[in-house]
């Protein structure tokens, strides 16, 4: 029987910081020593300074010679245009849709993960670009997701109007919804910026 290949240890390695920023192990800004990283990993410094560049591409972690790498935090207009470039990601896809099928599995989810997975499952037909760019943004706004859920009690059921115009096939519907579900955060990014900033667990060094 053939073996399946390993994971390459720079893979493992994104695969589980990455993991540790969305779930918010490490605070934002926080300073992510690759040392330290390494050591818990129980890898060496090459694939986790490998894997923290490719988080930098990704602008889910900064980078400042003088610093090193620390966790990426937006800023307030930097926020406020992630969440408007989210929304406009989500149109574009639905320019190239005739018809809507209600998407599998999101129900269950908590908030965050719910809003990706909707959002992911209107641009299935969208090319490649598209999907990447959008998948990218869901990424950077996990945390920013999380701080609206400790704003709004209600902000799960700010989701029923996508979840409704998707049941009842109403692409035009599902636009208006979704600009004015992103809209609202446009606006709010100062305030989500700021509950973000107080989120995560304090450091263990991993």
């Amino acid at each position: 029987m053939a073996r399946t290949p390993e994971t390459p240890t720079s893979e493992r390695a994104y695969q589980e910081i990455k993991a540790r920023l969305m779930a918010g192990r490490f605070r934002l800004r926080q300073r992510l020593d690759a040392t330290a990283i390494a050591t818990d990993l129980a890898v060496s410094t090459t694939p986790v300074r490998e894997a923290l560049l490719r988080l930098t591409a990704e602008r889910l972690v900064g980078f400042r010679p003088s610093h090193g790498f620390s966790v990426a935090m937006w800023s307030e207009s930097g926020l406020r245009d992630l969440y408007q470039w989210r929304g406009e990601l989500a149109e574009l896809a639905l320019n190239s849709v005739s018809s809507l099928s209600p998407p599998i599995n999101v129900v269950a989810r908590d908030y965050p993960d719910r809003t990706a997975a909707l959002l992911t499952a209107l641009q299935s037909g969208a090319h490649g670009e598209l999907v990447a760019s959008a998948r990218n943004a869901d990424d950077r706004l996990h945390i920013a997701r999380v701080a609206e859920r400790e704003l709004w009690a209600d902000v799960e059921e700010e989701l029923t109007p996508l979840d409704e115009a998707i049941e009842n096939g109403d692409v035009s519907g599902l636009k208006v919804a979704l600009r004015l579900y992103h809209d609202k955060r446009v606006a709010a990014a100062k305030a989500i910026r700021d509950c973000a900033a107080l989120l995560g667990l304090p450091s263990n060094g991993a």
